[in-house]
């Protein structure tokens, strides 16, 4: 079977030291492509570098300024990071959102960082990686015309199940971490049941959000198969079949050929 971990960080501290080694158990576990996701220009530059560098394994590279760090950069769309998002291997302007779970930069700086971003995005026709994290709706009154982008995922979901309709409106995909798999997430396994197989990425969040029954531990992309496993389960489907789905998903999201 082939999988794509479609949101991962290898170039977060908990495991840039050891990429070599990482992509070579996501390859032993059938992953042949994962994201490398961006938060701030440094972690985006070394998305790039690293997807060049270990261009082997099927990475690809999204860059931007999550939430997190939008109080530290006060020109979201630095000519740095423009310039950036323009490199050929680039597939998408992300993770850019809302987190009021956290609030660690102030909901006004997240608000302008992603209007910001998102009209970078729009500007270079570029797919869009959110998240959002108790903050729905401050994030839908942000999708007005000019800004709502044709594609984007709405990465780790974890909101209800009227923000996932209203995502599948506007044409999006859901991706789904290894939260689908904790005892706790019965609520998102019921939105995951509702949804069309075909509106479904699935992803680590790694080092993040190891799944059942590694939770607790540090997350890698070779766990993304349980990720698969959960959705077939809840979805009462083969499992060849929902990885062969996903894979589609996935190379159609993201520009690859199919057959790839």
């Amino acid at each position: 079977m082939k999988y794509i971990d479609s949101h991962c960080h290898p170039n977060n501290a908990d495991l840039r030291g050891e990429a070599a080694a990482v992509f070579e158990r996501a390859r032993a576990a059938g992953v042949l492509k994962m994201g490398v996701i961006g938060s701030d220009l440094a972690d985006s530059i070394e998305a790039v570098e690293m997807s060049r560098t270990y261009a082997e394994y099927g990475l690809f590279p999204v860059v931007g300024v999550h939430p997190h760090e939008a109080r530290t950069m006060p020109d979201a769309v630095a000519p740095e990071l423009l310039e950036l998002a323009q490199s050929p291997e680039v597939r998408a302007w992300g993770e850019i959102g809302l987190d009021y779970f956290y609030d660690f930069s102030p909901r006004e700086v997240q608000q302008s960082c992603l209007i910001a971003q998102l009209e970078a995005a729009k500007a270079l026709n570029k797919t869009v990686v959110f998240h959002v994290r108790d903050a729905y709706d401050d994030f839908w009154k942000l999708m007005t015309p000019d800004l709502t982008p044709e594609h984007a995922v709405l990465h780790c979901f974890n909101g209800s199940a009227a923000d996932a309709k209203r995502a599948l409106e506007l044409g999006w995909k859901i991706g789904f971490t290894g939260m689908i798999t904790f005892k706790s997430a019965q609520a998102l396994r019921d939105i995951a049941a509702a949804l069309p197989l075909e509106s479904i990425l699935c992803e680590t969040d790694s080092p993040y959000m190891a799944p059942v029954p590694f939770r607790g531990t540090r997350n890698e992309p070779c766990n993304v198969p349980l990720v698969y496993r959960k959705i077939a389960e809840i979805k009462d489907l083969d499992l060849d079949d929902a990885v062969d789905q996903i894979w589609k998903n996935n190379m159609e999201f993201w520009g690859f050929e199919v057959n790839e």
